[in-house]
């Protein structure tokens, strides 16, 4: 791994920065929703607690984008990381001093949600102002593993010290990482690319989007990624527990996401060893590699009960999960590369933010189709149909004219 990186100041401050501030994502949402419950919260209320931080997320994404094309991205990075240090701050006095609610968190779990929309577009924008043309792609690999592994951290930490000390002062110690994160990026560099000046913030939204579909290599991999997030949130999140409860139980499919998380480090690492000798279009192939738990999950579940092996199971699924994740970051580095290279400055906010939205928007999709899928044609019929949309769009847009020629030497995106 390149970490030579680490040297150049300005590389180091947006490394250190997503870096607490992805410990801060994967802290934040564990402690908001065990406030909720020690607030005496059902599954109801606790389902409209973790809505309100999600949708503004996915809603705001897009202007996330809009505004870091229009002001200094510095300047959005810093100012989202301190309001949602500010949002837990605010909710652990409130939690501390007994004067929390079910509605005040619900409305300062928007607005953290909120402003982790704005942070993602304008770090990500910043990779190619803080090192030289050709270190983007180790740059990019960098920042993937120290955004997993800080994913990881946060989710852990989040946990323990939930367990330990309370959700009070979880939410507390969660907005001082923060306010580190927002430290730390008032050393990024600040940026010269700016949005067509004069126009409204619409219009800077609109020729955003244009953008975007105007290229249809970013077309192509929006709709690859809202495809890989749909089926995965569909056959992993929902059937996946289900099809654990079944068989191979709970606690082994416990250990199968950690397994799959895992996956997320290598593959970043692994992405980075191959040092840009994966074109795009195979990179597209990658996130085909989903279908194998989605198969691997039909097949435990149409196996002989009598005959089912839990551990063998569980050994072949966190396989097939690993496998899957290696495959996104495969696929997610190279298309992250080809936007920092090819993609100029004024639009580069705009366009991660869009890949973004087009992503995320497959989860909740997913989440709610699968069930009248399943009872149209039943789990597993249904498990080897998304295996199968996966790898029919991943193969479709890596065979895409467009997609094969985007990243050749002579490639350009005016």
């Amino acid at each position: 791994m390149p970490w030579s990186l680490l040297r150049i100041p300005a590389f180091r401050a947006l490394w250190l920065g997503r870096l607490v501030s992805w410990i801060g994502s994967g802290f934040a949402p564990i402690a908001i929703v065990f406030a909720a419950i020690d607030l005496g919260a059902d599954a109801v209320d606790l389902g409209l607690v973790v809505v309100a931080r999600s949708l503004p997320n996915i809603l705001l994404l897009i202007f996330g984008g809009v505004l870091a094309d229009r002001h200094p991205r510095r300047l959005v990075a810093v100012v989202s990381s301190f309001v949602s240090a500010g949002s837990l701050i605010i909710a652990a006095v409130l939690m501390l001093t007994e004067t929390e609610t079910l509605v005040t968190l619900a409305v300062i779990s928007a607005v953290n949600g909120a402003a982790a929309a704005f942070f993602g577009p304008a770090t990500n924008a910043l990779v190619r102002d803080t090192v030289s043309d050709r270190s983007i792609g180790d740059a990019t690999v960098l920042l993937r593993v120290g955004a997993n592994v800080g994913l990881i951290v946060g989710l852990a930490a989040g946990g323990a010290v939930v367990g330990t000390v309370g959700s009070g002062l979880a939410l507390a110690l969660g907005g001082a990482v923060f306010a580190v994160a927002a430290v730390v990026f008032v050393g990024l560099p600040g940026d010269a690319a700016r949005a067509s000046g004069g126009t409204s913030l619409l219009a800077d939204l609109g020729s955003g989007l244009g953008f975007v579909v105007r290229t249809p290599w970013l077309t192509a991999a929006a709709a690859l990624a809202f495809v890989f997030q749909f089926a995965f949130a569909g056959g992993v999140h929902v059937l996946g527990p289900l099809i654990a409860d079944q068989t191979f139980g709970r606690l082994l499919w416990g250990y199968a996401g950690a397994v799959q998380t895992l996956g997320l480090i290598v593959g970043a690492f692994w992405a980075g060893s191959l040092r840009g000798r994966v074109r795009l279009w195979v990179a597209c192939l990658g996130a085909g590699a989903l279908a194998a738990p989605l198969l691997l999950l039909s097949f435990a579940l149409e196996t002989d009960p009598v005959v089912f092996d839990p551990l063998h199971w569980f050994f072949w699924i966190s396989v097939g999960l690993f496998v899957a994740s290696v495959g996104l970051e495969v696929f997610t580095v190279p298309l992250d590369v080809a936007v920092q290279q090819l993609v100029p400055g004024a639009y580069r906010g705009r366009v991660f933010s869009v890949l973004a939205v087009g992503s995320l928007a497959g989860i909740p999709l997913g989440e709610v189709l699968i069930g009248p899928l399943t009872e149209l044609v039943g789990t597993p019929v249904a498990l080897v149909a998304l295996a199968g949309l996966v790898l029919v769009v991943a193969t479709g847009v890596a065979l895409s004219p467009r997609v094969r020629r985007v990243d050749a030497p002579e490639a350009r995106v005016g």
